[in-house]
């Protein structure tokens, strides 16, 4: 009787411990197969360095658009100092990126465009990032500079003298400048001194 619910309890775990090793058997095969092609690539690159046998050997073709386009993103970024909003992502992307374009310029085109393909994604969906946040940080300050305005123009038509006028309008036309020039931190101390 002991015996038989033995033979139960080790068949079923033995039922188990099959299915769950079928995932890592899955795994298992398919890093197994990306090592195959890693390593039929850096073959057929190395071969295609040597004179007489190169002619034989066909590269897998440059993902060129690809490159253009993400480097494009890479330089977006830059452009938008995307390193001073989100730190810790432009970094991971900067780290891709340079492994990306080391196997590139070393000919492994296909693990390349793997790499690539990542790159891209994650530099296009920062740069909307990016863009939505600097496009709120301008709508918020354009609504601060609309309050400021308004309370400008009541000063003006209470003012009489020119002077004042004048030194009213250089300070609006001061801050429209630092909105559009998205200098929002000297925005902010322009807004806490006004002349008047």
């Amino acid at each position: 009787m002991k015996v038989e619910k033995f033979k139960k309890f080790i068949f079923l775990f033995l039922l188990i411990f099959f299915f769950n090793s079928c995932e890592t058997l899955g795994n298992l095969k398919s890093s197994s197969y990306e090592f195959k092609e890693r390593t039929v690539e850096k073959i057929k690159v190395l071969l295609s360095n040597i004179p007489f046998i190169k002619r034989y050997i066909t590269l897998y073709p440059a993902p060129k658009e690809l490159y253009s386009e993400t480097e494009n993103f890479i330089n977006e970024l830059k452009i938008y100092k995307a390193d001073e909003i989100f730190k810790d992502e432009y970094e991971k992307i900067l780290k891709a990126w340079e492994k990306a374009k080391k196997l590139y310029q070393e000919k492994y085109y296909k693990s390349a465009e793997k790499e690539l393909k990542k790159v891209n994604l994650m530099a296009k969906e920062l740069l909307e990032k990016v863009k939505a946040y600097r496009e709120n940080l301008k709508n918020s300050a354009l609504k601060r500079y609309k309050k400021m305005e308004e309370i400008a123009g009541e000063v003006l038509r209470n003012t009489k003298s020119e002077e004042k006028k004048l030194q009213i309008k250089l300070y609006l036309w001061k801050l429209r400048n630092l909105i559009d020039l998205e200098n929002y931190s000297e925005f902010e101390k322009e807004l806490q001194n006004p002349p008047f």
